[in-house]
């Protein structure tokens, strides 16, 4: 179900960009992941001004005059942006940013667990020979220069 989704939405994308040949033209120019186009795409979709930053050519539309009178951050502007968000497919990203962030999280702690391990089996007090030490006052950390 899923993948039919996917699949028509990669259909959608490119019948897009078959109609504006210019991101595809801007797209192989600079470099750019095709994968970062279709994030927009689905995010922002067809008719936002991100598609001017890859050259795409706005038609006079009826937005446009709209545009004339306010360029500055409005209201309504914003409510078309987050009208046009997938939420599924946000939380779908989010879910797999959050997996991969504990995966890392679980990854550091055991660095810090063998770490510790390692302090607390080097620190236990024991010397060389096997005997306990005792430190005095005379023996503190900055006197010794063999304590680490």
């Amino acid at each position: 179900m899923a993948e039919e989704r996917t699949n028509a939405a990669i259909k959608k994308f490119k019948s897009f960009l078959r109609s504006h040949p210019e991101i595809v033209e801007y797209v192989h120019e600079n470099g750019i992941k095709w994968s970062n186009v279709f994030d927009d795409w689905v995010i922002f979709g067809e008719k936002n001004d991100v598609w001017e930053k890859y050259g795409m050519n706005r038609e006079e539309t009826e937005e446009a005059p709209e545009k004339k009178k306010s360029s500055s951050f409005s209201l309504n502007k914003m409510l078309k942006v987050v009208d046009t968000i997938d939420t599924k497919q946000w939380q779908e990203r989010l879910d797999t940013i959050s997996g991969a962030l504990t995966g890392i999280q679980s990854f550091i702690g055991q660095f810090q667990q063998t770490n510790e391990q390692e302090k607390q089996n080097n620190g236990s007090g024991q010397d060389s020979a096997g005997q306990t030490s005792t430190q005095s006052s005379e023996n503190s950390p900055g006197q010794n220069p063999f304590f680490f």
